[in-house]
């Protein structure tokens, strides 16, 4: 799914250009793929609870991932010992916590600050690399971090989205910062098992996690739901949901860690609010202020800086 030779181990100064460049299109594929899910996404949550959306997401997901290695098509390499609990402190991480602490954050507080204070992730992305890894961080990538993060403060701020601070939304502010870093620590957790699994048995692995946590939180919800008031087009979005924006979506993420490391992939995500915001143009016929174009143009400028 992921393109090219996936199996590669990463290597930071050593990789072939067209697979740098390879990966950073699949990466572009992701950012699409992320920014249609909110919409996707909110169709759902309005229909269902977002414990069990999340959980039938997982579970999704992880069928997908295992279809190559039920059908022989991958090799699966044995596991380590010493790599059990790398892998579950890395699954549990991105596929339980995170999923946990994003859902409530966003439920506390605007969408605008959800926004805002998610795209800090590609900051916290790079300075755990830098704290985990000792990899100095090139001046270079951070001003192009900061160009594309401003850039996403002129689309929420275009957007007219309200920005609210003191009482719920001042703990759903917490809760979202502290989502973002988590999802930098994610992204950092990857890279030295990039090393040694494919990036389609990493995700599976995560995913897997993910499903057994996220559906062990669900099961209060599940039991008290009345699943006759449940729509099947709820169900299906929870489904296509889960088979792209994860299943599919964090192999070629992971891909990316892979090739580029941590830094330059996670700065793909401030691509996110501009794709989400031509998305919402061309399909909700959304007004869009040249402020929000301004931020586009910021953003990308950044992600172009950051990836040099």
């Amino acid at each position: 799914m992921t393109g090219g030779n996936i199996d590669m181990p990463f290597t930071q100064g050593n990789e072939n250009r067209s697979e740098i460049r390879r990966a950073e299109l699949w990466l572009l594929v992701v950012m699409l793929v992320w920014a249609a899910n909110y919409p996707l996404a909110k169709f759902a949550l309005e229909r269902l609870n977002p414990f069990i959306f999340n959980s039938i997401r997982f579970i999704v997901a992880a069928a997908i991932l295992a279809l190559p290695f039920l059908r022989s098509e991958r090799h699966w390499l044995r596991v380590g010992r010493e790599d059990i609990p790398k892998l579950f402190r890395a699954g549990f991480v991105a596929n339980v916590v995170y999923q946990i602490f994003f859902i409530i954050g966003l439920s506390m507080t605007t969408a605008g600050n959800s926004a805002v204070l998610l795209s800090t992730s590609p900051l916290w992305t790079v300075f755990l690399n830098a704290r985990l890894h000792k990899e100095k961080i090139q001046p270079m990538m951070w001003g192009g971090m900061l160009i594309s993060l401003t850039g996403v403060v002129l689309i929420v701020v275009g957007s007219g989205k309200k920005f609210g601070f003191g009482g719920q939304e001042f703990f759903g502010d917490v809760i979202a910062l502290v989502a973002a870093a988590l999802w930098g620590l994610n992204t950092n957790l990857q890279k030295p098992l990039l090393v040694r699994y494919s990036p389609l048995q990493l995700a599976l692995i995560m995913v897997s996690i993910g499903a057994v946590g996220l559906t062990l939180t669900a099961i209060p919800s599940a039991v008290m739901l009345n699943w006759t008031t449940v729509s099947w087009q709820a169900v299906l979005a929870a489904v296509l949901s889960g088979a792209f924006s994860i299943g599919i979506a964090n192999t070629i993420w992971s891909n990316g860690v892979r090739r580029l490391g941590p830094g330059r992939t996670a700065n793909f995500n401030n691509l996110v609010p501009v794709l989400a915001f031509i998305i919402s143009y061309f399909t909700l016929h959304e007004e869009l202020l040249p402020i929000q174009f301004a931020g586009a143009a910021v953003t990308i400028v950044g992600v172009w800086i950051a990836r040099r």
